[in-house]
């Protein structure tokens, strides 16, 4: 299955109490509808992260990036090694966090 979405993230910006930039490029060729959530898998399970802005349904045409950000917690943050957002239609998309 060909990637759709590609990741850029940046921890460290300060922005309000928003700390964490992430980059969302669609790569496919339809438009896509991403939930305002995404989860980080660490070794001891995995975390559902909702405090996204802009909060709610995203719309990713062709070609176009959207920025997501949030307040996360630099320990949870060190100890994710994947990170996954999802579009509407269910299918998920991950990306290995490097440190």
């Amino acid at each position: 299955m060909e990637d759709i979405l590609a990741f850029k993230t940046c921890c460290g910006l300060k922005m309000f109490d928003q700390n964490l930039e992430i980059h969302l490029t669609n790569q496919g060729k339809s438009p896509v509808i991403v939930p305002g959530y995404f989860d980080l898998e660490t070794n001891e399970g995995i975390k559902r992260i909702e405090t996204l802005t802009p909060p709610g349904e995203q719309a990713i045409k062709p070609g176009e990036i959207t920025a997501f950000y949030c307040s996360m917690d630099e320990t949870l943050w060190n100890k994710a090694r994947v990170i996954t957002f999802y579009d509407k239609e269910g299918n998920k998309y991950s990306a290995p966090i490097i440190p």
